[in-house]
């Protein structure tokens, strides 16, 4: 039996139990989900910058004596200075007065101390929380927030205890039996046709072989159109905006559906997001580029997460990269792929200030004498996070044979 073209076979494919289809819509559900919320728990929302930040232009180090003379025309002289050390890009406006009331954290030179200069080896690694090497299951949030981790101790059971608003499951999420959505309100809009849900009680009827994955699958989904079309009769879904292929993955669309889905009281523990734009081969200093849209969006979309859902819940915020950009800019106007870079972390219980291991921008200090080194590994940042959320033993389990080193974040 097929449901909107996705046959059994299909199904089973994915690995994760893709529900696809349902009108149209990309929704994808990890079948392992065990998870539980209460609502008054904290919140954490990871944003994964892709292509390679340039975390000297994002906190340019404007105190460091070398940072005018290697940075060259790419040097920010109208930074929006923090503490004579370091500055903010004028695009993270937004952020300066979080880090003014001591809720933004900055850990500068963080990243992973993996060398690799490949987008897709360095995000592959960075999701699964491991090195070159290091064999590990899943991705750092599910083992976080996966079955057997501590984190389904919490009552009041949620289909959406793990999330990413995303096209499709990231690598960070698998295992932790987590959803991926694309667009909430039509998913919700869908939910609530009679149709759309005779058909799928129909197909993932409980008969039959109860271990079947493709009825364990469906029963999980089952559980999550119920818990959707519950906040969809509440009218508490937002509203459906226009999505154009080349606003795939706007930043402040993904933030504004957290927001309304929040706000519909769906039990969210963990949430995905990603921003796309950070690969700044060229024209890096064009305020009105990629990269300049991509900085402002960042600056607005953490600070509307902390002014509107930091007021709910205990939300920490991070935004983290693969891995940083060159010292020196290149000759087409932009900066190739580097070390480390910088992690920026928000919320009401974040010790506000710059953290981290200043190395200095000295040619001996570089990281094969072109690139900032990694001198705050970003498991150390991820791991202290955590704690709070899963406790220190699950904490350290999500990062097997990393001994983090305490940063003194949150309060």
């Amino acid at each position: 039996m097929a449901m909107s073209g996705v046959t059994r076979r299909e199904f089973l494919k994915t690995g994760t139990g893709a529900l696809a289809g349902l009108a149209g819509l990309s929704v994808w559900i990890d079948p392992r989900r065990g998870l539980a919320q209460d609502p008054g728990r904290p919140l954490l929302v990871v944003i994964f910058l892709r292509g390679g930040a340039d975390g000297l232009h994002l906190v340019p180090p404007i105190g460091d004596p070398a940072y005018r003379k290697l940075r060259g025309r790419l040097a920010l002289h109208e930074a929006l200075e923090l503490d004579g050390r370091f500055g903010l890009h004028p695009g993270l406006a937004d952020l300066a007065p979080l880090y003014q009331r001591g809720k933004l954290a900055i850990v500068h030179a963080a990243g992973s101390p993996a060398g690799t200069r490949s987008h897709f080896e360095a995000q592959d690694l960075m999701e699964a929380g491991t090195l070159p090497g290091l064999r590990v299951a899943g991705g750092w949030m599910g083992r976080a927030f996966g079955p057997g981790s501590g984190a389904g101790s919490l009552e009041g059971p949620s289909s959406f205890a793990a999330l990413a608003l995303a096209e499709q499951l990231p690598l960070t999420l698998r295992g932790a039996g987590g959803f991926a959505i694309d667009d909430p309100a039509r998913f919700a809009r869908a939910v609530t046709d009679p149709l759309t849900v005779s058909v799928l009680e129909r197909l993932y009827a409980p008969a039959g072989d109860p271990d079947d994955p493709v009825r364990a699958a469906g029963r999980e989904a089952l559980a999550a159109v119920a818990e959707l079309r519950g906040a969809a009769a509440r009218g508490a879904t937002g509203p459906e905006r226009g999505r154009s292929r080349g606003a795939a993955f706007r930043l402040t669309r993904r933030v504004e559906d957290l927001i309304s889905l929040e706000q519909a009281g769906l039990g969210m523990r963990a949430v995905f997001l990603e921003s796309r734009g950070w690969d700044s081969h060229s024209a890096q200093g064009a305020e009105r580029g990629l990269l300049g849209r991509s900085i402002r969006e960042l600056g607005a979309s953490v600070r509307r997460l902390v002014d509107v859902l930091g007021e709910r819940r205990d939300l920490v915020v991070v935004a983290l990269t693969e891995f940083g950009r060159t010292v020196r800019p290149n000759g087409a106007g932009g900066t190739d792929h580097g070390h480390g870079s910088a992690m920026l972390v928000a919320g009401p219980r974040v010790r506000g200030g710059i953290y981290g291991t200043w190395p200095g921008l000295d040619r001996a200090s570089l990281h094969q004498g072109r690139d900032l080194p990694v001198t705050t590994d970003y498991r150390s940042v991820l791991t202290e996070i955590l704690v709070p959320q899963i406790g220190a033993r699950a904490a350290s389990a999500t990062f097997p044979g990393f001994e983090p080193r305490s940063l003194s974040l949150l309060s």
